[in-house]
């Protein structure tokens, strides 16, 4: 591995349009927490209860938070938002240590002769790219990657290993999906006829916004009648499941291990937190955020935080509290 790169505070907050007390001078070349960074490292302060590291940190530098500055010593650099310098100076430096792009197409990989393909994107071996696929201009396509037919991918998405793309999927401009997810796959939809099932074809499309992030290993559905549709700055975690014809608005998150079934619409920056399951064909309006661990089961109109199910305690208590739960509506006539 290649020596890190480095940069002066200086550099640093002008990148960040930040203001540096200390010394513009004295060069950093990563990032770390508060008990772990070096003198070459910087570090930031964003949530109060870890104050009391400012003291015995032997960072270069930390990134601090307005209301905080009088308790920092030494050199750091000071803003609005330290959580948001924070995130900005991950790219910086991500930026300064990234391999230079191999643009070009891999001899390895498998491109239809109908699929147009920017001269700027980047496509490892062993990829498929399906016949009419549209691949955007400096599109970086990881190895083992499969584009369906008729899909469209804007400029500067990024497609990780091993993502399956099928057929009619549009994704828009600087876009991140991470390996092993699945795009455009049918959902659950069967329709009983004695004691056999019958399958529902699946004839729509997912369509994806501008500077969508997808973790690993996330399955979205294709709309059974009509499409599945993510807007806009919306970021999915690892092993989040979207059902068919399920609409998620502009800069709504959604952490991991989260299921949200067929028809259902979330609102514009909403949060749902980890481990919640959504039933089908809800409307959830903008701004509500879901805790961990939450079953949602009816609409939501009212924006919020809204929590379901019962924190941990200990099992012997858990076990009495469920007796009782279990006579509740008796003890409620009594």
């Amino acid at each position: 591995m290649s020596p890190k790169k480095g940069i002066t505070l200086g550099e640093l907050a002008k990148k960040l349009n930040a203001e540096l007390v200390g010394n513009p001078e004295i060069r950093v070349k990563g990032l770390n927490t508060l008990t772990g960074a070096s003198q070459d490292e910087i570090s930031f302060l964003s949530r109060r209860q870890y104050i009391k590291q400012l003291d015995s940190t032997k960072a270069g530098a930390v990134i601090i938070g307005e209301k905080y500055k009088d308790l920092a010593s030494g050199n750091f650099i000071v803003g609005k938002d330290a959580y948001l310098l924070y995130a900005k100076t991950t790219q910086i430096f991500k930026e300064l240590n990234q391999d230079p792009l191999k643009e070009g197409i891999s001899e390895l990989a498998e491109i239809s002769s109908s699929a147009k393909i920017s001269s700027s994107a980047t496509i490892s071996s062993f990829c498929k790219i399906s016949d009419n696929a549209d691949i955007g201009q400096e599109v970086q396509i990881g190895s083992g990657v499969v584009i369906g037919e008729s899909t469209s991918i804007g400029d500067k998405t990024v497609i990780h290993s091993n993502v399956s793309i099928y057929h009619s999927v549009s994704i828009g401009q600087e876009c991140i999906i991470h390996a092993g997810s699945v795009i455009g796959s049918d959902g659950l939809g069967f329709a009983r006829e004695g004691q056999d099932w019958v399958k529902i074809e699946h004839l729509g499309e997912v369509i994806i916004g501008n500077n969508v992030e997808i973790g690993s290993n996330c399955s979205i559905d294709r709309g059974s009648v009509g499409n599945t549709c993510l807007d806009d700055q919306v970021k999915l975690d690892n092993n989040v499941h979207l059902a068919h014809n399920v609409k998620l608005g502009r800069s709504s998150v959604i952490a991991a291990n989260t299921a949200i079934a067929g028809s259902t619409t979330i609102g514009k920056n909403c949060t749902v937190s980890g481990a919640c399951g959504i039933i089908d064909n809800l409307t959830i309006t903008d701004s509500v955020h879901i805790t961990a661990g939450s079953l949602v089961t009816k609409s939501i109109t009212k924006p919020g935080t809204y929590t379901s199910g019962t924190p941990l305690i200990e099992h012997n208590l858990w076990k009495r509290n469920a007796v009782a739960f279990k006579r509740l509506k008796d003890l409620i006539k009594k």
